[in-house]
């Protein structure tokens, strides 16, 4: 015999998803969602059952005893959009093709309805299928008014039941009532996603320690702490140290570097590597990916840390992408900095700025 179950229901379901794949190729647009809705299910299955995919959402549940700790629900909605929108972010960073589907990846975004209520488990030739009005509720809960009202594209929404089960009194939440033909009234409190990823971003912090690195490299700089900064960071200074190559700008959010900022690099005999900023403490460190023809081969940390007299010590810290033990990495990474010049190239920026400095003091 079928028994009342009792538990949290929570659909997680990618917006743009039909504009998204009738305006690009169909090829490319089927690995992009099979990409960003393996990686919505990796999260998601940490706590909750999946009970299946229905095109561009997730449906998943959890019985009411296994959910102790009510913050815990909504932990795992940020955490699952936060790596949904960093596959995303990777997925662009990575290509270079420049069919509709991989430019029109910023389309999409992910809404989260979650909701309280019964359900019954019923078999029929084998296949499972959760049915009850709850699970018609949460499933209509998807036509909403949250971003006519408010203008946001990815949002939690809990209903008023999800929120008094989770016992939970969340401040700064948009409150709105949806009602659908044949069932009541519904009271939702809504999150803004957007602003929360951006809360979350600004409190990460990517960095090689280097304890963990594969490379580390060191150097003396007799300029203050500022100017060495601009050594390091800036594209232009930068060719000026390198080894046979070409930096120049990319993306820069907002007009400025930060988080998800871009630089390009030709190399060699027509080579090409672009890095990608992942964390940007001015004056403190900053960690970047590089990739070379869409393929990520590295993870590098600058590390400043002040020196008496107004000189400054540069840690160039970095960890290889290679499927290989610590050591056997580490090793690799010696020889691949010796054979780029990489010790040579960072003694030479600590010349040049300290010439630049002499110079400009002298002026």
């Amino acid at each position: 015999m079928n028994e009342t179950q009792h538990g949290y229901l929570v659909i997680a379901d990618i917006s743009g998803y039909t504009s998204f794949v009738a305006g690009t190729e169909l090829e490319h647009s089927h690995e992009i969602l099979s990409d960003l809705l393996s990686t919505i299910c990796e999260k998601i299955e940490s706590l909750l059952t999946i009970h299946k995919l229905e095109g561009d959402a997730v449906f998943a549940y959890a019985p009411e005893t296994k959910l102790s700790r009510g913050e815990t629900l909504i932990e795992l909605i940020e955490s699952t959009y936060a790596a949904f929108r960093d596959k995303q972010i990777s997925i662009k960073r990575a290509t270079t093709c420049t069919c509709r589907a991989c430019q029109n990846i910023p389309s999409l975004d992910l809404k989260f309805i979650a909701h309280h209520g019964d359900y019954i488990m019923q078999q029929v030739r084998g296949v499972k299928e959760m049915v009850g009005s709850d699970v018609n509720l949460v499933h209509r809960l998807l036509k909403n008014h949250v971003t006519e009202s408010t203008g946001w594209r990815a949002y939690m929404m809990f209903t008023e039941q999800c929120l008094d089960h989770l016992n939970l009194n969340l401040e700064e939440t948009q409150e709105q009532v949806e009602s659908y033909e044949h069932l009541d009234e519904v009271k939702t409190y809504n999150l803004d996603l957007h602003k929360r990823y951006q809360e979350m971003m600004d409190a990460r912090r990517i960095f090689i320690t280097k304890e963990d690195a594969d490379i580390v490299l060191v150097s003396d700089f007799t300029v203050p702490l500022p100017v060495a900064w601009d050594w390091i960071q800036d594209p232009v200074k930068r060719n000026l140290w390198g080894h046979d190559v070409l930096w120049s700008s990319g993306d820069r959010p907002r007009g400025r570097t930060r988080s998800g900022a871009s630089n390009h690099c030709a190399h060699g005999k027509g080579g090409s590597m672009s890095e990608v900023v992942l964390d940007w403490r001015p004056f403190e460190y900053s960690t970047t990916e590089t990739f070379e023809k869409s393929k990520k081969i590295m993870t590098e940390t600058f590390q400043f840390e002040p020196l008496p007299d107004s000189k400054t010590r540069v840690y160039d810290i970095m960890n290889m992408e290679m499927p290989l033990p610590k050591p056997l990495r580490r090793l690799m990474g010696r020889i691949f900095a010796k054979t780029m010049h990489m010790e040579e190239m960072l003694q030479k920026a600590a010349q040049l700025a300290e010439e630049d400095a002499a110079k400009t003091k002298s002026e």
